[in-house]
């Protein structure tokens, strides 16, 4: 049965990094199968970006990553040096789990061909490197993520945008595909908490407070921000993540470090709504959102940007296309007009997208492909 399945989980994020898909689908595939982790470390690295997530269950070996590694292949052979003990024991296991092309640096893709390899495409990969288009680094990067869905017996994809997306840059897809979306946590909405979640607060406050989390990157629309705060003096944003850009100074944005997953709820209470305000463009049309699912159980107001993959949240979001659309939500939010859905019908939607939900969806397809 499942149990006799052993998995070299492969994880192109440290794993105290703020938690992702990566790190949810790892906890919930340890619930069922022999799991062991492998984490790209860098070895010099600043640690504000991370936090100190719970230790993994079977542990982890960390997978060395020494700087410049991506320019140049003489550092990129001794990184294989480095880790050649940890290379070759991946092909002790049954199933190699691997979240991102990079991983091909470190375990060449002929020692694994022989194994169940799954690739977990949780973002368009070159659409972090779109800046690249047309030099010998982007030609490269293509050609891992080409090797790698050469290899693949399964590609799950986390949203079907990002499905259409892959198929139509890459022809040689051999393995079988299919769309698994990203969740939230059981344990978040199961977990008791010291108050209940109390929707909004008072319009009569002196600031409303705008809330984000996730990492703070390129993608983040800093005009739309700054106009708004030049169009409403009495609104303030709260932005938690790593930040990987330079990012504006002002009074009312209050920068906050990565905090523990489990330290979303203390935040929340602060927050009058939370908002994705993202820059469209391919990259984003292709992600599946995970803090929206996290946003929708802390019964706030939620504005976000108006794309494709948004549209399963509704009614339970508020869209916008441009920031005249952005500035109505606003006033309505400040005068109260925002409609109040009802919270179990939130807790219904979620309870259906857990990350619980998606790995039963994994290991069916899993073991269909086993046999």
């Amino acid at each position: 049965m499942f149990e006799n399945l052993k998995f070299a989980y492969l994880m192109h994020v440290d794993w105290d990094w703020i938690k992702q898909r990566p790190h949810f689908l790892y906890e919930e595939l340890t619930k069922i199968y022999e799991v062991e982790l492998y984490f790209i470390h860098k070895v010099i690295d600043s640690k504000a970006h991370y936090v100190r997530n719970t230790k993994a269950s079977n542990g982890a070996r960390k997978i060395k990553k020494i700087p410049f590694s991506g320019r140049f292949p003489i550092l990129r052979l001794i990184e294989r040096l480095l880790n050649r003990r940890l290379i070759k024991s991946v092909t002790l296991y049954d199933v190699v789990w691997i979240t991102s092309p990079l991983l091909l640096d470190f375990i060449p893709a002929e020692i694994i061909k022989r194994k169940i390899v799954v690739y977990d495409c949780m973002d368009d990969f070159l659409g972090f490197y779109s800046g690249l288009t047309g030099s010998k680094k982007f030609e490269r990067l293509w050609a891992l993520e080409n090797d790698l869905l050469k290899i693949a017996d399964i590609v799950f994809f986390s949203s079907e945008y990002l499905r259409d997306k892959q198929l139509s840059t890459y022809k040689d897809i051999s393995g079988r595909l299919f769309v698994v979306n990203n969740g939230i946590s059981s344990e978040l909405i199961n977990k008791t908490y010291p108050a209940k979640l109390n929707g909004v607060k008072s319009i009569n406050s002196k600031r409303l407070n705008l809330m984000y989390f996730g990492t703070i990157d390129r993608w983040l629309d800093f005009e739309l921000i700054l106009n708004t705060l030049q169009e409403f003096p009495d609104i303030s944003f709260t932005l938690i993540g790593p930040i990987n850009v330079r990012v504006p100074s002002h009074s009312r944005i209050k920068y906050v470090g990565p905090i523990p997953h489990e330290k979303l709820y203390d935040f929340s209470e602060e927050a009058d709504a939370f908002i994705m305000p993202f820059n469209i463009s391919q990259l984003i049309r292709s992600v599946d959102p995970v803090k929206i699912y996290e946003y929708l159980f802390f019964d706030k107001p939620v504005f976000v940007i108006d794309y494709e993959e948004i549209y399963k949240f509704l009614p339970f979001v508020h869209m916008y296309s441009n920031q005249l659309d952005f500035f109505k939500l606003i006033k309505d939010l400040q005068e109260g007009r925002l409609k109040s859905l009802n919270f179990k019908d939130k807790i219904e939607f979620l309870n259906k997208n857990t990350w619980s939900e998606r790995c039963k969806q994994i290991v069916t397809i899993i073991e269909e492909v086993r046999v």
